[in-house]
C-alpha cells in the first residue's frame, strides 16, 4: 500500500520554499512538485500512543540548485 509523503522545507543556502509530494510504497515512487529522496531510519511514537516514521530527505532546490539533506 503506498503512502502519501508531503515535504515542505526552506532551500539552505536561497531559503526558497521547497514543496513536494511523493507516493512511496513497494516498488511504486510518483512524485508531484519537487522530486525528493526518502530513506526511512526509524520509528518514532508520539505522546498519544501514535507512530511516525523517522526518515532522511534530501532534495535539490530548484531555484539554486543545491542539494539539501534534512531529518523529518
Amino acid at each position: 500500500m503506498a503512502e502519501t509523503i508531503r515535504l515542505r522545507v526552506k532551500c539552505h543556502a536561497c531559503s526558497n520554499l521547497i514543496e513536494g509530494t511523493a507516493k512511496y510504497g513497494a516498488g511504486h515512487y510518483v512524485p508531484e512538485g519537487v522530486s525528493f529522496e526518502f530513506v526511512a531510519v526509524g520509528k518514532v511514537e508520539g505522546p498519544q500512543g501514535g507512530r511516525r516514521v523517522k526518515a532522511e530527505v534530501t532534495c535539490t532546490c530548484p531555484n539554486c540548485g543545491v542539494k539539501c539533506k534534512y531529518n523529518v
